[in-house]
């Protein structure tokens, strides 16, 4: 399966996911600002699985969980899906992710909170899911690891969702 393939699939199953969010919420839709929220906050949990790498004044700080920080990163991918599916163009080809990708690493060295911020400043643009892709990259990730573990933590929401959550 390629990229392109391989983010469709997920675009095809955040769709399915979607409609049963709305169904079980009895809702039709959602603000360009709450989605604006949810990426933001889901953000924060990301930088905050981190927190060890940056957190200077605190000796008790846990270690990094790179288990758990991935699996933040996947939430933020998920609003990513949402976003490209709501509000989006199409802007998540292989140049797309490439160019944020480019765009990431020139602009790392002004720090891990300037990269992430760039994903809101990226809402304008309407390539929010490309930069998020690309973010995963820069952390380390190939696109396989990404694509699967999107998967596995859609079937776990899938799971949470039917049992309530």
């Amino acid at each position: 399966m390629t990229t392109t393939e391989m983010i469709r699939d997920m675009l095809g199953r955040q769709k399915i996911h979607d409609i049963e969010v709305f169904k079980k919420h009895n809702i039709t839709s959602i603000s360009r600002e709450q989605l604006e929220s949810a990426l933001f906050d889901e953000l924060g949990e990301l930088m905050h699985a981190q927190k060890a790498d940056w957190c200077w004044w605190k000796f008790t700080q846990e270690s990094v969980d790179e288990a758990k920080v991935f699996e933040e990163y996947v939430d933020v991918l998920h609003f990513a899906l949402m976003f490209e599916i709501n509000f989006g163009h199409g802007c998540y080809l292989n140049d797309d992710i490439g160019w944020n990708y480019r765009r990431i690493k020139s602009s790392s060295e002004l720090g891990l909170a300037y990269v992430y911020s760039r994903v809101l400043g990226t809402i304008k643009d309407s390539d929010v899911l490309a930069y998020v892709i690309a973010l995963g990259l820069h952390l380390g990730y190939s696109f396989g690891e990404i694509y699967n573990e999107y998967i596995r933590k859609n079937e776990i929401n899938k799971e949470r969702l039917a049992k309530g959550y």
